[in-house]
Formats: structure tokens, C-alpha cells, sequence
């Protein structure tokens, strides 16, 4: 009989993901525009990734059902809406991620994120003053009712806004408009 021995080096375990988002609208979004994302995950690593789950910034993926990825694939095709709001167009840009989070065979958390970058229509801030009144045949002394529409007739909202009248002095504080 004879006794024999092998030693095994395994590769050290690395789990890994890699998260891909695109968005169907990239430049000139605007208010209520719907943009669709598109979010593809990865295991880029070395040992299956179990029960990875999606979350997004602004939008609620909770119905996106948890799967596992073994070295080397893929999930594709995951994708998701989200309408431009007056806030994305005042500020000039839409903030978002997806991450995918998931756990290795040890247990550990491996995420991993990604953004696309989506910039809104220029700001075209705008407003509009029409002064009317149904007062006629005025004399000295009488008394005239003016009525005036202020109107945002641009795309961002105009804070601030405070009016002036030459004839009189009004004391009306600043007013917001969207």
C-alpha cells in the first residue's frame, strides 16, 4: 500500500456585479415626459450571486421579483418608467441610480450601481402681467379698481415674484408661481 497526498489551490472566491442602466429620453426632458429605463445586472465575479434584488432612486421596483445569477450571466431586459416632475425641470437635470444588491455563498452583501445621466429642456423662465379694469367714465376724485394676472408662462418655476404699480403702492408680499 501506498499513501498519496494532493494539495488543491482553489481560486479565491470574488463575487461580483456589474449594473448597466440606460434611459430611453436622455436630453430635453420635459414636465410629465414619461422616460424608460432599462437596467441590466451582471455577475461579473467568480461564485453565484443568490437573491439579488433591484432598487431605483425615484422609483419603487418592489415588484421586481428577486433572482440569482451564476458567473457570467446576465438579467436582462428589466425596465421600469418614471414621469418628469416640475422639481426635475427646475433643476436642470434628472438625479437617479439603480442598485442590485444580492448575497455570495458566504453570506456577504454584493451590490453594485449605475445612473443615466438625463438633462431637462433649457430653463425658459417667463412671466406674463396683464392689468385690466371694467371702470369707466372715471372723474376726479373717483375711485378705480385694477385687476392683475401674473402668469408663468415659462417651463421652471419663478419664486420671489414681487409687483410694482407706478400709481400706487401696493404691499402685496412675494408670491411663488409654478
Amino acid at each position: 500500500t501506498d499513501d498519496a497526498s494532493v494539495t488543491v489551490n482553489c481560486v479565491e472566491a470574488d463575487a461580483e456585479l456589474t449594473v448597466t442602466k440606460t434611459a430611453s429620453k436622455t436630453t430635453n426632458a420635459a414636465k410629465d415626459d414619461e422616460i424608460t429605463y432599462t437596467v441590466t445586472v451582471e455577475n461579473t465575479g467568480n461564485v453565484t450571486v443568490k437573491g439579488i434584488t433591484l432598487s431605483d432612486t425615484l422609483v419603487d421596483l418592489s415588484s421586481v421579483t428577486a433572482f440569482d445569477l451564476a458567473p457570467g450571466a446576465k438579467k436582462e431586459g428589466i425596465t421600469y418608467t418614471y414621469t418628469v416632475t416640475q422639481a426635475d425641470v427646475d433643476a436642470g437635470k434628472i438625479d437617479n441610480s439603480a442598485t442590485a444588491t444580492g448575497k455570495d455563498p458566504a453570506g456577504e452583501d454584493v451590490t453594485a450601481s449605475d445612473d443615466a445621466e438625463v438633462t431637462t429642456e433649457a430653463a425658459d423662465a417667463d412671466l406674463t402681467v396683464e392689468k385690466t379694469s371694467e371702470d369707466s367714465g372715471v372723474g376726479v376724485g373717483d375711485t378705480v379698481t385694477y385687476t392683475v394676472v401674473v402668469t408663468n408662462s415659462g417651463n421652471v418655476t419663478v419664486t420671489g415674484i414681487t409687483m410694482s404699480d407706478t400709481l400706487v403702492t401696493l404691499s402685496e408680499p412675494a408670491f411663488t408661481l409654478l
